[in-house]
């Protein structure tokens, strides 16, 4: 089974977005995440195995602001 989580995500200039997550959950299964973005422009990252960390998540999604063009990190992680 899959399961999915939104993070929410603010830039500095009031832009808000978030950084979606997929996983499975399925016992007895090889283990993987996914992570896209929504309302911010940047890649996607997939990963089997260990749980990636935020470092390495904001790294390949390398999120960028559409109304100011900056780049975001994990400090702009938000609770909306």
């Amino acid at each position: 089974m899959t399961m999915r989580t939104s993070y929410g995500l603010t830039c500095t200039c009031g832009h808000k977005g978030t950084v979606k997550m997929s996983e499975n959950d399925s016992p007895y299964s090889v283990s993987w995440e996914s992570y896209s973005l929504d309302g911010f422009e940047g890649g996607t990252f997939s990963k089997e195995g260990a749980a990636a960390g935020w470092p390495e998540v904001f790294a390949n999604l390398q999120p960028i602001c559409p109304q100011c063009r900056r780049a975001l990190t994990a400090d702009n992680l938000s609770d909306h």
